[in-house]
């Protein structure tokens, strides 16, 4: 009796290792047919000339386009972060907008224009209700220039390893009116990032595992994420690992 117990647990170990080893693709077709904020923590738009017309702050019909998506009282804050031939490829809760971490009373979101054709992102769809823990596998999503995702900033997410084509995105910032005090480490963000895009099968091992240890990486050692320590420090020298930089750490 024991060793059919034995086997029955290791073919629900078997299961789930192999659940959470596989990654879909879908379209942003696909994508915005069916998934949506309130049961995905994510949604897609798309107008080519949203690309064509937003060179730093959003154009007129991206803003009506997004604003339409919330609830009323949801505003702008004043960030752009433009990022150009690299991405964040490890999969990550945007914790400097986390409604758990400020405490805010709504969500905050964050929206990504995409202005190039290819792979774009990676997320978990609705694993922004399970925090600090995922359950959902990886959709990986494609799309055209003019591609916007708006998600949840506490949805795990990443973005698409695309073999260092060219990447050229801006992120944005949302949140109610009533969080606007809370956020102010978020406001008067001008960013424009660009480095070398370095691709390596050790990126693609760091990129999986930070999905299978999303919970201790985002939940626990969040605060090596908030504030930059000096680099003389035991603790700066640990954030010389972490990509601070994409945390709004400069």
């Amino acid at each position: 009796m024991k060793s059919k117990y034995k086997y029955l647990f290791y073919f629900i170990v078997m299961l789930l290792i192999f659940y959470y080893l596989f990654e879909s693709n879908e379209t942003m077709e696909e994508s915005i047919r069916t998934r949506s904020l309130t049961s995905d923590g994510f949604c897609v738009l798309y107008n080519h000339n949203y690309a064509i017309n937003t060179n730093s702050y959003p154009c007129h019909q991206l803003t009506n386009d997004v604003l339409q998506k919330l609830p009323n009282d949801y505003i702008f804050i004043d960030y752009i972060y433009k990022i150009n031939n690299v991405a964040l490829s490890t999969f990550h809760r945007d914790v400097t907008s986390s409604k758990y971490i400020y405490k805010t009373k709504y969500p905050i979101y964050t929206l990504i224009l995409y202005k190039y054709d290819g792979d774009l992102l990676s997320v978990c769809p609705g694993s922004n209700k399970t925090y600090p823990f995922v359950w959902s596998s990886i959709v990986n999503i494609t799309g055209k220039s003019g591609t916007a995702f708006l998600f949840d900033s506490d949805l795990l997410h990443a973005g698409c390893l695309n073999n260092c084509n060219k990447r050229e995105l801006i992120q944005y910032k949302l949140c109610h009116k009533d969080d606007l005090h809370t956020l102010t480490h978020l406001h008067n963000v001008n960013i424009n990032k660009s480095e070398r895009c370095n691709t390596s099968y050790s990126q693609n091992i760091i990129r999986k595992l930070s999905y299978y240890f999303e919970m201790p990486i985002n939940y626990i050692l969040y605060p090596l994420m908030i504030k930059r320590e000096n680099t003389n420090s035991i603790i700066g020298i640990i954030q010389t690992f972490i990509p601070l930089t994409f945390y709004n750490n400069r």
